[in-house]
Order: C-alpha cells, then structure tokens, then sequence
C-alpha cells in the first residue's frame, strides 16, 4: 500500500518538474529573442514633396500711358485702383489735370486773337488789290514747294541719324543690310517725302511762268503768314481742350489685373513712363516662389497644390523657371481663379504669401517600404525578410534573411525600391542587435 502511494506521488512530482522546464524554457527564450516588427512592402509611386511660399507676379503686362506734348506734364489728382486690383475695359484708372493747362490755353488763345486782328488790318488796307487765278496758282505752288522741301530735309535728317545709330550706309534703293524695321520705314517715309517735293518742284516750274506783282504778292504772302498763325493756334487750342478733358479720365485699354502702380495722387507725370501696367488680356498673374535654397530639381510642368490633403485641395503646375534681376531663382506656379479666389483675392495674396506644396510623383511604380527598415548605406543597402520554420514537436520559429536592394528614393520615411519585394514580411524595429539568420520573434503589441 505504501508503495503505491510512493509511486503515484513520483509521477506527480515528475509531471510537475516536466510542465515547470517546459514554462521556464519557454520564458527564457522569450526573453533571449530579439523581438521585431513585421510589414509588408506595397507597390506605389513615392510620392515627394516641397513646400514653398510665393506672392502674385505678373510676366506678361501692358503699359497704361498717355501722350503728352513735350513741353507739357500733367498732375495726378487720383488714382482709382490699387495693385493686383482687377480692372474692366473702359474704368477709369487716373484722374489727372494739365499741369499748365491755363498757361498754355492764355498763350494759344492770344496768338489766334492777335493772327485774326492781324488779317482783319491786312484786309482793310488791301482793299483795292486784285489777285487773279494765275496769281494764286503761283502762290500755291511756291508754298506747296517750300512746305515739301521742310518735309523732306526733315525725314532725310531723322533718317540719317538713324543709319548712324545703325552703322549702315544709305542705298539708293532697297534697303541696307541689316537695317532695322525702324529704318525701313524711316527711309520709305523719306523717298516718299522726296518724290513729293520733285512734283512740287515741276508745279512750281510750269507756275513760275508767270510774274506777281509786288504788291500782289507782298499782300499773298502777309495773308498766308497770319493764317498760318491763326490755324496753328487754333490747332493748339483744340488740342489743348480737347487734351485736358483726356487726362480727367485715363481709362483702361482692357480687362486685367493691376501690376504695377508708377504714379500717386500728387505726381506730376510728363508721359515719358507708363503709368500703370496692366496684365495683357485673358492672362492671370502667377505665384511666385523663391526655389534658392532648394536642392531638389524644380522644372516646368510639375504638379503643385494648396492645401494638399484637405478635401479642398486645389491642384495646380509649375508654368515657368527662372532668375530675377537679384540672382534669384523663382518657380512661378499658375494661379487660376478657384486658387485666387480661395486666397480672397490677388490684392490680398499681395500682402502676405501663400503657401504652396510641390508634389513630385515617380512614373513608375515601385516596392515602398518604410525607411527604418531599409538597412545599409550609400549602394549598399539591404532589408531583412522573414521565413517561418515549424519545429518538430509543433510551434514555429521566425527567422530573418538579408536581401539586397536598390534603393530609388526616399521622402516622408517611405523608401522606394527598385525590386518588387511585396511578397515578402519584412522584419523591423527590433529591440536588440540582428543579423543574417538570427531567429525572431513579432512584437504582440
């Protein structure tokens, strides 16, 4: 009896000694594993991104201007827009004065009054000359001739500093080679001017056939003289109105955006500069970032974004690349006007930049795995996979492989690579020292 007893409480000790090895082998290599965390590569374009900041600019811009007499300027008594305003065809932009308006009208308006007082007296003494029509054919022909002769001295003078300016030579027909559009015209003007005298001259021969009297002619010659005056005081004083009414209200040429303001309430403005310039017609301004700093390569054509991940994102591209007058390079992203609009306006993107994301995109798709578990450096580099082995008496073992890889690029701690590595479990993040062959185990939290 009593060794039954013994026995069964042999087996029952041997039992318990058996389950406490079994647990304290299992702990123990719990504990003596390198524990790792497992993902699996997913196929994808790496997608990279810049951020950058930028304000309006304005690439293709007309002048507003307005023509002025050389000895006249005019005052800008308000501007009615700002920049990056947009403006209708027709808005008045400026409101201006000349600057010497009174003056110069008092001036005009007593040189027509002294002309006219001068014919009226002239009229009244020569009451009893007769001027026939060969008289008047003389004097027209002789003023037809001398008018033409001022013209072509003239455009012969303006032509020839040009041919200076140009290093050529005149022709005596065609044009010289290499001659610019400027001179072509000028020399066109200028024969045109030359054959006009040469008929002149002929009228002038056929005319000069016959004599004018003295006083006749004294009297012709008074008379055209006064109303030469008159008329080119008239002339002026037209102009001058006619002028001044202009500058009340310098309208816009066209639909744009404001650019550039050159002139404020205040300035007197000679009309030798634009006022204002305006974006050509149907075009929008564009954003511009400075891309100085910037490593990565920034071309023509790339995609950009505001405000990227929300559910507003407005995609736009990169229009232009280039360097302004200070040595830095800008990339000028294109504004459209659901950009502009979600910015308040180009006025307001003018106060403060607006933020932009570059967004690069590979053209093909690639393995992307995170970048803690691309191991190595420079052409070297490596990850570690994972192969399951079942043991003999059941439970399985993890054990870690090394694999080359080619790494293409990295951005956000995602890592593109070359070889399609999707069908494999990659082992990362471990909490000690691995290496080729080295059993794991996975992380359970």
């Amino acid at each position: 009896m009593n060794l039954k007893k013994f026995a069964v409480r042999g087996i029952i000790i041997l039992a318990i000694c058996v389950a406490l090895c079994m647990f304290f082998s299992g702990t123990v290599r719990t504990i003596t594993t390198p524990k790792v965390r497992l993902t699996a590569a997913k196929r994808g374009k790496l997608e990279e991104r810049v951020e950058l900041a930028g304000r309006p600019a304005f690439p293709e811009v007309d002048e507003v201007t307005f023509a002025l007499p050389d000895d006249m300027t005019m005052t800008v008594a308000k501007v009615n827009t700002r920049e990056g305003y947009t403006v209708k065809a027709g808005d008045v932009l400026v409101e201006g004065k000349l600057s010497n308006f009174e003056t110069q009208r008092k001036a005009a308006q007593e040189a027509y009054d002294g002309a006219s007082e001068q014919l009226m007296t002239l009229e009244n003494k020569n009451r009893g000359i007769r001027v026939t029509k060969r008289d008047q054919a003389y004097a027209d022909a002789f003023f037809a001739l001398r008018d033409a002769r001022r013209k072509a001295v003239s455009l012969e003078l303006t032509m020839e500093a040009q041919l200076t300016r140009e290093g050529l030579e005149r022709t005596e027909s065609g044009y010289p080679e290499g001659a610019s559009d400027e001179l072509k015209q000028m020399m066109d003007d200028w024969r045109e001017a030359a054959a006009a005298q040469q008929a002149a001259q002929a009228a002038m021969d056929d005319a000069a056939r016959y004599s004018v009297p003295d006083d006749v002619w004294s009297y012709i010659t008074e008379q055209r003289e006064q109303q030469e005056k008159k008329d080119e005081a008239e002339a002026q004083l037209r102009t001058l109105i006619a002028l001044n009414d202009r500058v009340k209200a310098i309208v816009a040429p066209h639909d744009g955006y404001v650019a550039q303001l050159n002139v404020k309430e205040g300035d007197v403005w000679d009309g030798n500069s634009a006022l204002m310039t305006l974006t050509k017609e149907d075009a929008l301004p564009t954003l511009r970032a400075d891309i100085s700093g910037q490593t990565r390569n920034i071309a023509e054509g790339m995609t950009a974004a505001l405000n990227p991940d929300s559910y507003d994102a407005i995609e736009t591209k990169v229009v232009a690349v280039g360097t302004d007058t200070e040595g830095k390079k800008y990339a000028d992203i294109e504004l459209n006007e659901r950009l502009i609009k979600a910015r308040g306006s180009v006025y307001a993107m003018l106060q403060e930049d607006t933020p932009i994301t570059l967004i690069f995109k590979a053209r093909e798709a690639t393995s992307l795995v995170p970048t803690s578990a691309v191991r190595g450096s420079g052409d070297e580099r490596y990850v570690y996979v994972t192969e399951q082995n079942t043991a003999a008496f059941g439970g399985s073992t993890l054990r870690l492989h090394k694999m080359d890889v080619t790494v293409l690029g990295e951005y956000g701690g995602t890592t593109s690579v070359q070889e399609d590595i999707s069908y494999y479990t990659i082992a990362y993040g471990e909490d000690r020292a691995v290496s080729d062959g080295d059993a794991v185990m996975e992380y359970l939290n």
